[in-house]
């Protein structure tokens, strides 16, 4: 009997903690793994082949980039033995945001500090090849810095257009307030004088302070970025969400708010800062980040959702504001992620006393608590006093894997089980695509190609289960698949298209 009751004990546990949003204990050391980089471990970004891309800076003048296979050891055909280090000269080089390009090449940036002048701060971009070496095509050089004016320039996101072109956001200090800084740069590293006035665009929200931190693009070309944003509320001295929607050219679109600027006054009375901004497949606009309710005496985890003209979208959590707790003291989100079902995971450091823990949220299409993750909708996890997270990716079997640094020189990562949305069966297509997406051998044996760059794929068995997940790839591998027929939604051209695939 003892045995048996063992048995129903270790089963029950297993099942517990493989529910989504649970610590994966079979990674690393029990769910976590460190690595001594002597660095702040603060992007994170997972390429085509599920390898993990590590960027991380020092307060010298230097990045550093990792990349790491999925069994934690160094990736040695990156850099030297899994690593590069990117010297910037001059003085402090603070690194922000980091993106994979489909041909694996990596976009690094943030800002530089030229020590031949006070105060003198530039957008700072760095193109990797897929190996880890300078890409030498960018710019001549690999490296390009930008100055909007003569004083403070910093760069805090990137986006890049399926045409290759790259979106960097940040802030330039004008001499009396921040200013909204947008920048787009050309696929050889020059600036595209097609865009904004030379290549750059300031906009200023509400005649205060304001910072871009994230930015989104629409299937249609167009972008939002959020920013924190002062002077809208009842106090200048306060942060608000600010949305900033432009036209593909930089010009601002005015069908969003009239003048495409929207702020969100969560709380009048202390500050409320985005981290993420996202486009739903209906146009409509997700901002996650730190919020301050008036009903709460911390900062909480918050999410926002914009209806396509730029107000409230009062069908997501009543009033288009959703906000939670996790701990008992301040929590920091720092990434958010939409799922091809719709909810959306958002990540980061939460305070528990002394200590610094991880926590994750996950929320329904409707803006509400999705109780089935975590324990109610909810994980706080610790693992030291030091522990921060600064990103977060959605691995393709659908796992959550958490960045940032312990202490101040480690890279700090965490792994979370999480499952792939099921596809609903009415969606699945009846015929092959028309839009000119070539997709062969079909029927498919081993190996499924493509001619064109995929941006992303969910494969479905007829069932309407995700058997595999992927981005920035033209091969599929699928020798591993019962014989059947599967579903694969792609993203191609600013188009989701379904097609079958018939594996013999």
């Amino acid at each position: 009997m003892k045995q048996i009751f063992k048995l129903l004990f270790i089963l029950i546990s297993i099942s517990v903690f493989s529910q989504d949003g649970f610590l994966d204990t079979t990674y690393g050391n029990s769910g976590f793994y460190i690595y001594d980089s002597g660095a702040y471990g603060t992007c994170l970004e997972i390429d085509a082949n599920q390898k993990m891309v590590i960027g991380t800076y020092g307060y010298f003048q230097t990045f550093k980039f990792y990349r790491f296979n999925s069994s934690n050891q160094l990736d040695t055909t990156f850099g030297t033995g899994g690593y590069t280090t990117i010297d910037l000269g001059g003085g402090v080089a603070v690194l922000h945001d980091m993106k994979i390009q489909p041909d694996g090449k990596i976009i690094a940036v943030g800002y530089w500090e030229d020590t031949g002048s006070a105060n003198r701060k530039d957008f700072i971009i760095v193109r990797l090849n897929a190996d880890g070496t300078l890409d030498t095509t960018f710019n001549g050089t690999g490296k390009l810095t930008i100055a909007f004016g003569n004083n403070e320039d910093v760069a805090n996101a990137v986006a890049i257009q399926n045409d290759g072109k790259i979106l960097v956001v940040g802030h330039t200090f004008t001499g009396s307030y921040k200013d909204v800084a947008v920048s787009r740069i050309n696929a050889n590293g020059t600036l595209d004088t097609t865009f904004g006035t030379g290549g750059k665009v300031t906009t200023d929200l509400a005649g205060n302070n304001d910072s871009a931190t994230c930015i989104a693009i629409n299937a249609d070309g167009k972008f939002a970025v959020g920013s924190f944003t002062y002077g809208a509320g009842s106090s200048s001295i306060f942060a608000d969400f600010g949305i900033v929607k432009y036209n593909s050219n930089g010009s601002l679109d005015t069908s969003f708010s009239s003048d495409g600027k929207q702020v969100v006054v969560i709380s009048s009375s202390s500050n409320d800062k985005p981290c993420a901004i996202t486009f739903q497949s209906n146009g409509k606009i997700l901002v996650g980040g730190e919020v301050f309710p008036t009903s709460s005496s911390r900062n909480d985890y918050g999410i926002v959702r914009l209806n396509t003209n730029g107000t409230l979208d009062t069908t997501f959590s009543s009033d288009g504001i959703f906000t939670t707790p996790i701990g008992t003291s301040d929590d920091t989100p720092s990434a958010m992620k939409l799922l091809s079902n719709g909810k959306i995971i958002l990540a980061g450091t939460v305070s528990s006393g002394s200590y610094h823990d991880i926590g994750l949220i996950r929320v329904n299409t409707d803006g509400t608590i999705d109780t089935t993750f975590g324990t109610n909708g909810k994980t706080q996890q610790g693992y030291g006093n030091l522990s921060t997270v600064e990103d977060m990716e959605v691995m393709g079997d659908g796992k959550i894997m958490v960045c940032g640094y312990a202490g101040t020189t480690n890279i700090f990562l965490a792994r979370f089980n999480g499952s792939i949305p099921a596809l609903d069966v009415k969606d699945l297509p009846t015929e092959t695509n028309k839009n000119n997406l070539s997709l062969y051998p079909n029927p498919v044996k081993e190996t499924l190609y493509s001619d064109e760059n995929i941006e992303n794929f969910d494969l479905y068995s007829s069932n309407g289960s995700l058997v595999k997940s992927g981005k920035n790839i033209k091969s599929i591998k699928v020798d591993n698949l019962p014989n059947g027929v599967y579903i694969i939604k792609t993203r191609y051209k600013d188009k989701n298209i379904n097609t079958r695939i018939i594996k013999n």
